[in-house]
């Protein structure tokens, strides 16, 4: 199986904080992101509650497979266009990919506690204090915690948005592993190329995209901002680009446009409308079809990267109720 570099989507996820001091998860609240969902726990009962409601729609993993029976044999169909259709899943921010839980609590320790959440996927950090070390690096050692923070007097926010951080990319990376498997076969080069997920952690970062998902029509990724604003990274390998200057010129693109293609300077985004529903008089609108294109340097060869921002959207999405935005003032 190909080593993936990035997971084929990426969501803000809630994190829930589980302490019987309320006071100390109420400091702890007002230093952390304001970006962050978060829900704070001071009974470890609620919590578990919490936590245990399940969601209104299966996984997305299991909705992107369906089973098609033909004569004696059983087909398993991934299904590609629902993993972007995710966006309108309010529910997908509610999926909780990290506990950060206090050891010594009286009604119930953090250890307990970690061994009664039955989601698999969720990650669990464990604060704890100087005397509760040793139980920490046991429980660490034989899996049942992923993480320990020693709970010190002035506990630094900066370990545990690292801790934190970590973890939930670690979620995503277990989250998805399905597709990933059933994308292994042959999986787009770029989601197992580093240079390019570097790229586009740097392009979400200057951005101020918070969630992504692999899109097939353009190849590439469908991104969101916090409130909702939708575009899409279009992401062509060499002999795509090349097609895309044949198929310009053949086309009797402007020779402006067919040379800037040609020395990959643009790209095509032909999502919508297309120079063959042109006819007689009416002309198709290169320049609103292209966007300046950058090359990354891959493994396997060249990548060439594209935001394409004014896109026909064919998703009915509303930021009002799916955005991540939306989720943050609901909580």
């Amino acid at each position: 199986m190909p080593e993936f570099a990035l997971t084929p989507y990426f969501h803000p996820t809630t994190v829930c904080f589980i302490d019987d001091n309320r006071s100390f998860l109420d400091s702890l609240e007002l230093e952390l992101p304001r970006t962050w969902a978060c829900r704070m726990f001071a009974d470890p009962a609620l919590a578990l509650e919490y936590l245990e409601q399940p969601p209104e729609l299966p996984p997305l993993m299991d909705r992107c497979f369906s089973m098609q029976r033909r004569a004696d044999e059983a087909i398993i169909r991934l299904d590609l266009d629902l993993v972007e259709q995710e966006i309108n899943n309010p529910d997908r921010f509610r999926h909780n990919s990290v506990v950060v839980v206090d050891y010594s609590m009286p009604s119930m320790n953090g250890l307990d506690f970690c061994a009664a959440v039955s989601d698999p996927y969720i990650r669990k950090a464990m604060l704890t204090g100087v005397a509760d070390e040793k139980t920490a690096v046991a429980a660490f050692n034989a899996g049942l915690i992923d993480r320990f923070i020693p709970k010190q007097t002035n506990l630094s926010t900066s370990i545990v948005h690292d801790f934190v951080d970590e973890l939930q990319q670690e979620y995503f990376a277990q989250y998805s592993a399905r597709l990933k498997n059933a994308l292994a076969i042959d999986p787009p080069g770029f989601l197992t190329d580093q240079a390019v997920a570097d790229r586009i952690a740097a392009l979400m970062k200057q951005e101020a995209i918070v969630e992504y998902y692999l899109s097939s029509s353009p190849t590439g990724l469908l991104m969101l901002t916090a409130d909702g604003t939708i575009s899409r990274l279009v992401i062509l390998e060499e002999s795509e680009m090349q097609a895309q200057a044949r198929y310009a010129a053949s086309h009797s693109a402007p020779p402006a446009i067919v040379n800037a293609l040609q020395k990959r300077k643009l790209l095509l985004c032909l999502s919508g409308d297309t120079p063959e529903d042109y006819f007689g008089d009416e002309t198709f609108n290169w320049r609103e079809k292209v966007v300046d294109a950058s090359t990354v340097r891959g493994v396997r060869g060249n990548y060439f990267l594209g935001v394409w921002r004014d896109m026909p959207v064919d998703i009915n999405f509303d930021p009002a109720t799916a955005s991540y935005n939306a989720y943050l003032a609901s909580l």
